[in-house]
């Protein structure tokens, strides 16, 4: 182990945060090295000097996580390599299936026309009947009496 990771490590189990496979071998490397043991023990002797006074914040800690997500690393992307038999087995399947059909099918080729109601109408029937869509069959032909009454009247 070099003296940068040694430190890095002196670093992780100060803050309680080295994972236990890491820490015999750090003993080893602080029995062996005599600057590494002074780096560790400058760190616990500076200890008292900048202990927090109060707990941060609510605030101070959503800002800090905030300003961790944004940092943080992007995800690796799912790698190729799982995907590539995956895509090789559909697009075998695909083919097999085109040409099982296409031996076996019909020759005849369907087409179906749906065509609505107001498609057939004129323009301007057509907005007479968007008009009068919301209206029953009452309504309808009360219009219709009062429609003909008008122009009855006007003659």
């Amino acid at each position: 182990m070099n003296c940068q990771n040694a430190q890095k490590q002196i670093l992780l189990q100060d803050s309680g945060e080295l994972p236990k496979k890491y820490t015999n071998r750090l003993a080893a490397h602080l029995h062996d090295c005599e600057p590494c043991r002074q780096f560790q023990f400058a760190l616990l002797e500076s200890q008292p000097f900048f202990q927090p006074l109060e707990e941060p914040s609510a605030q101070v800690v959503q800002n800090v996580l905030r300003e961790a997500r944004l940092n943080a690393p992007e995800k690796k992307a799912l790698k190729i390599r799982i995907l590539k038999p995956a895509m090789a087995a559909a697009a075998s399947l695909m083919i097999g299936l085109g040409i099982f059909f296409s031996l076996n099918g019909s020759d005849k080729v369907a087409m179906e026309l749906v065509v609505g109601k107001t498609q057939l109408l004129t323009v301007d029937d057509q907005i007479s009947s968007v008009i009068y869509s919301g209206l029953s069959d009452d309504d309808l032909a009360f219009n219709f009496l009062m429609t003909y009454e008008d122009n009855y009247a006007s003659l």
